[in-house]
């Protein structure tokens, strides 16, 4: 537990100082979509799915770049399977492992929600894996005193096809109708001719001694 607090110990003050400003944010995101047009469920949801990733993303980012505390540089390890040898038999390697594994499992689990091109097993894999990569590269090159390891991206991948694959029932429960177009209504003039006709009172009473001179 020494070694997860030593590692990860930091997180936890500046997770609950931005907890409550994306707990601020949510209603007045979902304020904003509601005046425009959008249900009440459709903007609070997708409010609160747009908040956590915020979130999560900046937790990240301040995980890659804060130093270790007692750590000097970064150290490389491209061995697999060296971290989870070390996880199954300590303790405190064992958190750390879990830590790796959660670390992009939120944005696994919610970017399906928000995105039809990621609602794929395989494109969050790809997704996770090149996130992952990076952010293990950018540890090592700012010498923030992490351990840059295979097994951490392979973690990072498996939580976030994990957290795709708990959501997974959820992907299209958000999705935004769009909305139905109604035909403009066109006036047409018809333009036939229009026979007009007499009644045949009318002609019998008005014409018909002009018809028959003679029957005067």
């Amino acid at each position: 537990m020494g070694e997860l607090l030593r590692a990860f110990g930091a997180m936890i003050p500046l997770a609950i100082t931005a907890f409550p400003y994306a707990l601020l944010g949510w209603p007045l995101l979902a304020a904003h979509r509601r005046r425009r047009q959008a249900d009440r469920f459709t903007a609070s949801a997708t409010a609160a799915v747009d908040m956590t990733l915020a979130l999560t993303c900046f937790l990240v980012l301040c995980l890659v770049t804060m130093p270790v505390t007692g750590a000097q540089g970064s150290r490389l390890n491209l061995e697999p399977g060296t971290d989870l040898r070390l996880a199954l038999s300590d303790g405190a390697n064992l958190w750390q492992a879990l830590g790796n594994f959660l670390m992009l499992s939120p944005l696994g689990a919610l970017l399906p929600l928000r995105s039809r091109r990621l609602r794929s097993l395989s494109r969050i894999a790809l997704g996770a894996l090149a996130v992952s990569v990076l952010v293990e590269g950018t540890q090592y090159l700012i010498q923030a005193g992490r351990v840059t390891s295979a097994d951490d991206v392979l973690l990072n991948t498996l939580g976030a096809i994990a957290g795709a694959v708990l959501s997974k029932r959820l992907w299209h429960r958000l999705d935004v109708r769009p909305p139905v177009k109604i035909p403009a209504q066109v006036r047409r003039v018809c333009d036939a001719p229009v026979r007009m006709r007499v009644p045949r009172s009318v002609w019998d009473e008005r014409y018909s001694s002009i018809a028959h001179p003679q029957r005067r």
